[in-house]
């Protein structure tokens, strides 16, 4: 959604001289500064300058003095201006002069809008800064194309905030985030795009001891916080935060000083962090506490499974349940912790490792059964070699679906912007949670019936023999491995349909305690089966009507 708004409606007539035309003023915040995507390239010339004799100045051609601009390099290598009096910045070039005259009718415009508003811009800067002092800054951006626009956004340094002088809904900002309502919460969003405002013009900034004690104490106690719990929402893992421990024991020795690389560091950290709170609510009555929690809808709701996966699960062999599970608990409200997320990720491309070795060796084996079956001729058809076919359908199958899986995400762990998103197109799309958990299970769901296919032919080979010997030897082997292998397959199978089993049971003993309801009968005790079907008969004529 877009925005565009003229001074007029809020502000006195501005005169304008010259043939500047005026620009529509756009509100936006600090994240969307179109600073990685300028497209300005260079000409790959072949001619390489000559250096004068004794040169030791190399200033650009345009000088900026008399302007009361500078050209600042941030530390990534960007170029931004600024100018430090009034405390302005803007990432359009300021040196062309056409340029320069239509920041500073901006500049003017968005002065009088402000002064609408018993806003004073620019203020008088005390040398140096005092901290008990209000600053307030300002931040321009001409677009490029036939639409004439300014982009700006105000900044509060005290109270850590963007503001603006149009009324709008900075949807970019809010990041999608449902149930945005509170002003506290809004607030810690504001201070997130403070602190990205902060990181893309770090130009002589200081940070204090109080901003850095406040960033110890979110980097060790997001760093206690992952060591002590599995729900952690702290969105580096153990090593990263302990990196980053490292990186702030150096900052110490920068408080106070001018020193912008260091200073893109505290705001960069602070930015995270402040994203975190926001995604979080955190300070609201609805907080998420655990990274696994939904804020948003209620626990039996979020434990929905589709028709679809509960039918094939049961085809799977339960796969899809435990997947969808494990889904829902690193994509919660379309959100993602990286840490768990990655541990997800590299958990399931093992699996698929592991599935891809364990259908390799059916797969040699389907291939020495058939070899075997084949030597009679009379067996060629026979049940068991249609059930090693099978199994051979099925253990390819595996095979490749296992890599195909694998390709398309070993790439999808590195960035929790990237992984929201590709995640959000997938949520958005048919495929869905469910859908993909379904997905996530052929692997495995075709090496069981491969095996199992596999098991068929090889019994029925050993069934078929008349050889008495063969058979009182390998039926008790049989019996006992079936035993022993149903032991496991049951605990599996009661972990992964118990709380179906639960509920069957609990609706079972409601049927057998209480009664059925039979309309016109009110309910009625049910002792046995007997009684219940004494109480359908004398309630046909009931249900009937």
């Amino acid at each position: 959604m877009s925005f565009s708004f003229s001074s007029s409606s809020l502000s006195s007539p501005v005169t304008t001289t010259g043939k500047i035309p005026k620009r529509v003023f756009i509100p936006f915040t600090a994240s969307e500064v179109d600073r990685y995507n300028r497209g300005n390239l260079i000409e790959p010339s072949k001619e390489f300058p000559r250096i004068p004799v004794a040169q030791r100045t190399f200033d650009d051609t345009a000088n900026l003095d008399s302007t009361g601009w500078k050209a600042c390099t941030h530390p990534e290598g960007a170029l931004y201006f600024c100018d430090i009096q009034r405390r302005i910045y803007t990432d359009s070039d300021v040196r062309d002069i056409k340029t320069l005259q239509t920041i500073e009718k901006c500049i003017s415009r968005l002065s009088d809008l402000a002064k609408y508003h018993t806003i004073t811009f620019p203020e008088p800067l005390p040398s140096p800064p005092q901290p008990s002092t209000p600053s307030l800054e300002l931040v321009l951006e001409l677009t490029k194309g036939k639409r004439k626009e300014c982009r700006y956004y105000f900044v509060d340094v005290q109270k850590r905030l963007l503001f603006w002088m149009h009324e709008w809904i900075p949807e970019r900002m809010y990041a999608n985030l449902r149930g945005v309502k509170e002003p506290s919460h809004i607030k810690i969003a504001l201070e997130m795009q403070y602190w990205m405002h902060c990181e893309l013009y770090p130009h002589e900034r200081t940070f204090d001891t109080a901003i850095y004690r406040e960033l110890c104490g979110f980097v060790i106690h997001a760093n206690a916080e992952s060591i002590t719990s599995d729900t952690s929402l702290a969105p580096f893992d153990s090593t990263e935060l302990s990196k980053m421990m490292d990186i702030i024991r150096v900052l110490q020795d920068a408080i106070g000083q001018v020193n912008d690389p260091l200073f893109c560091v505290v705001a960069r950290f602070m930015c995270i962090f402040s994203r975190i709170h926001f995604l979080n609510f955190h300070g609201q009555p609805c907080a998420r506490l655990d990274v696994d929690r939904t804020v948003y809808s209620s626990s039996e709701r979020r434990r929905y499974m589709s028709i679809l996966l509960r039918m094939l699960s049961v085809f799977l062999f339960g796969a899809p349940w435990r997947y969808v599970e494990a889904l829902r608990g690193v994509w919660v409200d379309e959100t993602v912790n990286l840490p768990r997320w990655r541990t997800f990720v590299g958990n399931i491309i093992n699996e698929w490792g592991g599935f891809t070795i364990y259908s390799t060796v059916m797969l040699a084996v389907d291939m020495s059964l058939l070899g075997i079956v084949h030597t009679d001729i009379t067996a060629y058809q026979s049940v068991a070699v249609i059930a090693t076919y099978i199994s051979v359908v099925c253990t390819v199958g595996s095979i490749v679906a296992s890599v195909v899986l694998t390709g398309m995400w070993r790439d999808k762990a590195e960035n929790a912007e990237g992984v929201a998103k590709y995640m959000t197109e997938i949520t958005d799309t048919v495929i869905g949670v469910d859908n993909m958990a379904i997905m996530f299970s052929v692997p495995f769901g075709l090496l069981i019936w491969g095996m199992a296919s596999f098991l068929v032919a090889f019994l029925y080979v050993i069934f078929r023999s008349s050889y008495p010997p063969t058979l009182a030897t390998t039926t008790p082997g049989i019996v006992l491995v079936i035993v022993l292998v149903a032991w496991p397959v049951w605990v599996a199978v009661e972990m992964s349909l118990g709380r179906w089993l639960k509920s069957a049971v609990v609706v079972w003993h409601r049927v057998v305690e209480t009664g059925w309801e039979v309309k016109g009968l009110g309910r009625q005790s049910a002792k046995s089966w007997r009684e219940v079907r004494g109480l359908l008969n004398q309630g046909s004529s009931a249900w009937e009507r």
